[in-house]
């Protein structure tokens, strides 16, 4: 484990820390003189900070009274964490039970921009694991679960994320285009669910669906993924089919209301789980 130690801190970075948590209720506004005199920092330096957070949307500049106030950025991102918080929280249960029945790995993750945030994450149960971790980022076109959420976005935004034709690729099999990418989203929209196939690392596939929230917004994805070698076309289809129920729960917990694949507790999606153990087992099929 990487330990942290003050040779690993950057200390502008540090120093920029302390300019934005010289904000409290009490001290919604404060000029440079005040900043500068909190933190112990000179002016001139002091300015060059408040400059760069204000370019960087994380701080604001009254210009009536020439002073600073918590930006639009920090409310986004504060905003991001508790909703982020709330998501988990409500999914945890459901990703673990998705997990102790398939023991695949088992994901949740968020968009950021044109990229794919891992949140929440099961570990799969066999003996051949793919390692990454909980915040794990990702180019959202490259794992099921950036798919998903990206086909909720328009070709507009699609372009606006991605404004080159070529994408960056991790393998030999990540989906080179944009217009390669809106083709595969039409198809995600339809469906309802997101695959890839060795796109993001050799070896591994996965499906994944959008989570929604009250107001039918996609507010994350679930996804689950498979060494290549230890599935088949009907494993596919029964983990496809868990994991739009195990979405659906987490967004029917989440306040929307699903009536074309409810799934309303834990109980069902392990009742439909048994009912449905007639594909050949991960083990079958790793022997084949």
């Amino acid at each position: 484990m990487h330990i942290l130690t003050a040779r690993n801190y950057i200390k502008s970075l540090i120093k920029a820390i302390s300019v934005m948590r010289s904000f409290d209720l009490n001290n919604c506004e404060l000029g440079v003189s005040d900043i500068a005199q909190r933190i112990g920092l000179s002016k001139p330096t002091t300015n060059r900070i408040l400059a760069t957070l204000v370019y960087g949307g994380l701080l604001e500049q009254n210009a009536e009274t020439r002073k600073y106030m918590i930006g639009s950025g920090l409310f986004n991102l504060g905003s991001l964490y508790l909703i982020t918080r709330d998501i988990v929280k409500v999914a945890e249960p459901i990703v673990k039970e998705l997990n102790e029945l398939t023991s695949e790995v088992t994901n949740l993750h968020i968009r950021d921009k044109g990229y794919s945030t891992t949140v929440l994450r099961e570990e799969s149960k066999h003996t051949f694991r793919f390692a990454y971790h909980v915040g794990s980022i990702f180019p959202a076109y490259s794992v099921a679960a950036g798919k998903a959420l990206l086909s909720e976005l328009t070709d507009a935004q699609i372009d606006s994320l991605y404004p080159d034709e070529r994408l960056m690729s991790l393998t030999q099999k990540t989906v080179a285009t944009r217009t390669e990418l809106k083709k595969e989203l039409e198809q995600v929209r339809k469906t309802g669910l997101a695959f890839q196939s060795e796109e993001n690392r050799n070896g591994v596939e996965g499906v994944a669906c959008v989570i929604r929230d009250v107001a039918g917004t996609a507010v994350a994805a679930m996804s689950i993924a498979t060494p290549v070698f230890m599935t088949n076309q009907a494993r596919r289809e029964q983990l496809a089919t868990l994991v739009r129920l195990g979405a659906s729960l987490i967004s029917y917990r989440l306040g929307y209301r699903d009536a074309v694949n409810p799934a309303r507790s834990i109980e069902e999606i392990r009742a439909w789980w048994e009912q449905n153990q007639k594909v050949s087992t991960p083990q079958d099929i790793s022997k084949r």
